[in-house]
């Protein structure tokens, strides 16, 4: 149980004066009705300064005490204090019992209580405004020229139905109603802006200013009707309209969303004041006013019309700013904001609303981009969009949600219209681009999910599964991140559903698909898997395994890869392929090239101890190559486990690289001014060339395997393994082909001149234990006479416990 601290004394003694105040208010209301002895309700009337008064003071004291707003409650408090001075002058010169329209040194105090009304009303409003539009001061100007108007037609009508009256009774009796007017279409203009729930310090405040207004509004009533002295209803209005500005001072202020100058609020008061200078002119047809009255309800009525063509034109700019926010800059099509508003009404629709949604993510877009440059990028990104619009039916809605995903919405449509649409746009999209002199050839996914169909959809329960066939096939089946986790509404969900199904046409590269169930079921277990990867990291469950790699002239192992692999406590033995993605999409990848950096090197370590001098290439990715901390991370574990430079080979693939080529220049440059070897990884499958990766510091080209299999039924792939190897020996690189399965491979190799081969042909991977068995009988083959280091070898692939708790993730 949390006890709150008790509020200091000063805030315990406003609020007893606040309930004092109350207390008081309502004795002198009832008092006013004449309950009780005779003459006690004009004794109660004339205490009613003691409230406003008491109100007034409360108010200064908010602003004395309280940070925040200070200037307007000291002004309304100010206006209370003077309001309750008129009274006291009032009773003291006439008693209290006058209910005559002539003036007095009492009016000075009562209507300097309206300007500092409406200045603390109009700063009280200012802060809850976002911000002021220009066409705010022609309201002003309409304003003034309409108050002045309405007084001097006011003035003129009361002049010639009194004419008894001097000016300056004149004036007094004009001004009340015009200033009660004016605090009425205040308060009628607060709620127009703020709504019907600006909250209790304007329902406070506005009941105040209404009931000042009805106040004085009977009183002017019961004057001209030549009744008797206002009694009862007349004196507890003035009772309560300055209570309420004393607890609305202290009323605690909730949090309120800022209000714009929108609505019909906005133009309450010079409409009024235009619709009452329309009135003056009628008049003036048939009663003769004054030519300023005319002249400047004329003006007045202009002002308006100004008004209204600002307003004319500030609408104009509003719709042309909500088609540009509805529309993407890029491509001219609808954007996410427009689509999300379309689905939005579809969902409100609900069953009657039958639609498909496709959406649509283009293949190895990245890729492009970053090889090519973002304004081919851009410039292709142009022209699928108008492909996909030439595929569509009329009718149908294209988005384009962000980078290049697309999005349609299929009205009226189900899974044989979504399938037919999605053939054709995707026909249409395997012809060639023509992008700035430069063919492409572009492939994209497609997935659809049916509304209300896939909206209302149970989702399957998340499967508990026990081998790595079946976890590879949930993360194959969403190897991308997942889509925002679906809100309260279809919308959300709708998305979430048709992003399942793209990705899963995506992982079997198919082209499009449907959302099921079982698809998001899949998806549910990617994110576990996720989570669980994050969990693994650091605690032994990540292990390491090394495949050699042969110099094929001398036969001899000189170094290995290591490969990373997950063993996971359910699923079992993981391969890279499975996590690795996942890893780099969730964001913590350098964490785990960090591990695996730490388990590799140490590993090396002790085959240097034993005796076998063997290099270990570790494979990095993109974001460890642009992260500048890397290069000293990488120095730090070599210092840590007492290695050089030459004993670790960074292997990072050639698409990797070519993401921002020149800051990738400038990490390997600091990495191979240390010492340390590196090798460009899966080349030839990327868009880069040999001349482009001259630019880069490297040393090892490993041609992708793909290259190796053609060879075996095509005999120009294997011309073009043979150019390329003696063009990378020309160019000082060495070669590496992996994927090597076969005697006869190796032959063919061996006669093209390549350096280093690895595959299934000189042995899997495997972990450190088998490898180094390995190493050992290679040394023994190669040279019989090293026999002395055996014992030293057999100790390698057994690390001890504070080996094991030497090895770590430096970040």
């Amino acid at each position: 149980m949390t006890i709150l601290p008790a509020p200091p004394w000063r805030f315990r003694l406003i609020r007893v004066a606040q309930m004092l105040l109350v207390f008081v208010a309502v004795l002198l209301a009832v008092a006013s009705f004449e309950v009780g002895p005779p003459g006690l309700g004009a004794q109660a009337r004339s205490l009613r300064f003691c409230v406003a008064l008491g109100s007034g003071g409360i108010c200064l004291a908010r602003a004395a005490l309280v940070r925040g707003e200070r200037l307007p409650w000291a002004l309304l408090g100010a206006g209370l204090v003077s309001y309750s001075g008129g009274i006291i002058y009032h009773n003291a010169t006439a008693g209290g019992q006058s209910a005559t329209l002539g003036p007095s040194l009492a009016d000075i105090g009562w209507l300097l209580f309206y300007p500092a009304c409406y200045a603390a009303v109009i700063m009280l409003l200012r802060r809850r405004l976002v911000r002021l539009h220009r066409s705010v001061w022609l309201d002003a100007v309409a304003g003034v020229l309409g108050i002045a108007a309405l007084t001097s037609g006011l003035a003129v009508l009361m002049a010639r139905s009194n004419a008894e009256l001097d000016v300056w009774s004149l004036t007094i009796n004009v001004v009340y109603p015009v200033a009660d007017l004016l605090l009425i279409l205040l308060v009628v203009t607060v709620f127009g802006l703020l709504g019907w729930r600006p909250g209790r310090v304007w329902w406070l405040l506005g009941a105040s200013l209404v009931g000042f207004a009805g106040a004085d509004s009977l009183l002017l009533v019961i004057v001209e009707a030549g009744w008797g002295p206002p009694v009862g209803v007349l004196s507890t209005l003035w009772l309560f309209s300055t209570l309420t500005p004393a607890l609305a001072a202290w009323v605690r202020p909730r949090w309120q969303p800022s209000a714009r100058m929108s609505g019909w609020g906005v133009i309450t008061v010079p409409l009024v004041l235009a619709v009452l200078a329309l009135g003056l002119l009628v008049l003036g047809a048939t009663v003769d006013l004054p030519p300023v009255t005319v002249a400047l309800a004329a003006a007045t009525v202009l002002a308006a019309l100004a008004r209204a063509a600002c307003t004319f034109v500030e609408v104009q700019h509003l719709t042309e700013s909500s088609v540009l926010a509805r529309t993407d800059d890029l491509t001219g099509l609808a954007n996410r904001r427009a689509f999300l508003e379309r689905l939005a009404r579809l969902e409100h629709d609900g069953a009657a609303g039958r639609a498909v949604l496709l959406l649509l993510d283009l293949d190895r877009f990245k890729t492009i981009n970053d090889s090519l440059g973002h304004h081919t990028g851009d410039a292709l990104l142009i022209q699928v969009g108008s492909r996909i619009c030439a595929a569509l039916r009329p009718g149908d809605l294209l988005a384009r949600l962000g980078g290049d995903e697309f999005a349609v919405l299929l009205d009226n449509a189900d899974a044989d219209v979504a399938r037919r649409v999605a053939d054709r746009i995707l026909a249409i999209l395997a012809e060639p681009f023509d992008v700035g002199g430069t063919t492409l050839h572009v492939t994209a996914s497609i997935g659809a999910a049916i509304h209300p169909g896939d909206v209302t959809a149970d989702l399957l329960p998340p499967t508990t599964t026990t081998t790595a066939t079946t976890t590879a096939a949930a993360v194959a089946t969403a190897a991308a991140p997942p889509a925002a986790a679906a809100g309260p509404g279809g919308t959300q969900i709708l998305l979430r559903r048709a992003d399942v199904a793209m990705y899963a046409a995506k992982a079997d590269r198919s082209g499009f698909a449907t959302f099921h169930p079982g698809l998001d079921a899949g998806s549910r277990e990617r994110l576990d898997l996720v989570e669980q990867l994050r969990a693994a990291l650091g605690t032994g469950q990540l292990e390491v395994f090394y495949q050699v790699k042969v110099a094929l002239a001398s036969g001899r192992t000189e170094s290995v890869e290591a490969l990373v692999r997950w063993r996971h406590p359910t699923h079992g033995l993981l391969g890279p392929e499975l996590f690795i993605p996942l890893a780099e999409q969730a964001g913590f990848i350098q964490m785990l090239t960090g591990e695996v950096l730490g388990i590799a090197l140490d590993q090396a370590r002790r085959w240097r101890v034993a005796g076998l001098d063997i290099t270990v290439a570790v494979n990095i990715t993109a974001p460890d190559l642009l992260d500048p901390e890397f290069p000293t991370r990488v120095r730090g574990l070599l210092t840590r486990f007492g290695l050089p430079p030459t004993a670790l080979e960074l292997e990072i693939t050639e698409t990797a690289l070519m993401r921002d080529q020149d800051r990738s220049a400038r990490m390997l440059a600091a990495l191979r001014q240390h010492g340390i070897g590196i090798a460009v990884d899966d080349y030839g499958v990327g868009y880069s060339s040999l001349a482009r990766l001259l630019e880069l510091p490297v040393d090892v080209l490993k041609l992708d395997k793909s290259f190796l299999r053609r060879t075996v039924d095509d005999i120009r792939a294997e011309e073009i393994v043979r150019s390329t190897v003696r063009l990378a020996h020309a160019l000082g690189l060495r070669i590496v082909v992996e994927g090597v399965e076969t005697a006869a491979a190796v032959r063919m190799l061996g006669d093209v001149g390549c350096d280093l081969a690895q595959g299934y042909f000189f042995g899997e991977p495997g972990p450190a234990k088998t490898i180094t068995e390995h190493l050992r009988r290679c040394r023994e083959t190669m040279d019989p006479d090293q026999t002395t280091a055996t014992a030293r070898t057999a100790a390698a692939d057994h690390p001890t416990v504070a080996d094991q708790a030497s090895v770590g993730v430096t970040q």
